[in-house]
């Protein structure tokens, strides 16, 4: 089964089936949008770790959302991790 993720302003937007749920609320912040029936969670790394953590292979990340982690890692992530290490 697959589940999207996609970037929405400060948010991360998930489409999953149903079925899913539990698995959905398994992520803290997790708030369920009625008239879309999309999951949304705030967007931050720990977020993007938690849900591929939670759905693993099945999950698909959309163009929006893979860019803006791509800036994360460049610019935030990997000078942090430079910066403990050296």
């Amino acid at each position: 089964m697959t589940v999207h993720a996609e970037r929405d302003g400060d948010h991360i937007v998930l489409s999953a089936p149903m079925v899913l749920k539990d698995r959905a609320k398994e992520v803290p912040g997790a708030r369920y949008d009625s008239k879309t029936r999309t999951w949304r969670y705030p967007l931050s790394w720990a977020h993007c770790i938690m849900l591929r953590g939670v759905f693993g292979e099945e999950l698909r990340v959309g163009s929006d959302l893979a860019h803006w982690a791509m800036e994360e890692v460049n610019y935030r992530i990997t000078p942090a991790m430079e910066a403990k290490h050296g």
